[in-house]
């Protein structure tokens, strides 16, 4: 199994959240985990989770944020 990041190019990210995003709701996989739905995005994204401080996708490091938080 390779450790290395999967890299999207920026129009592939784009396309990818766009039909994730076009399937609605998707419940936190990761439930009791702090940064659940992160990972949770990375999964459907096939990101494998590293807690490395360099970008996940392309040049972007992506964020996640909870309904209703600052």
């Amino acid at each position: 199994m390779s450790t290395d990041p999967i890299l999207f190019s920026k129009q592939d990210l784009v396309d990818k959240l766009r039909k994730i995003a076009d399937t609605g709701w998707i419940p936190n996989a990761r439930h009791g985990n702090q940064g659940g739905i992160g990972n949770t995005l990375e999964d459907l994204l096939g990101i494998k989770e590293n807690n490395l401080p360099i970008p996940n996708a392309a040049e972007c490091e992506l964020k996640t944020q909870r309904l209703g938080s600052t």
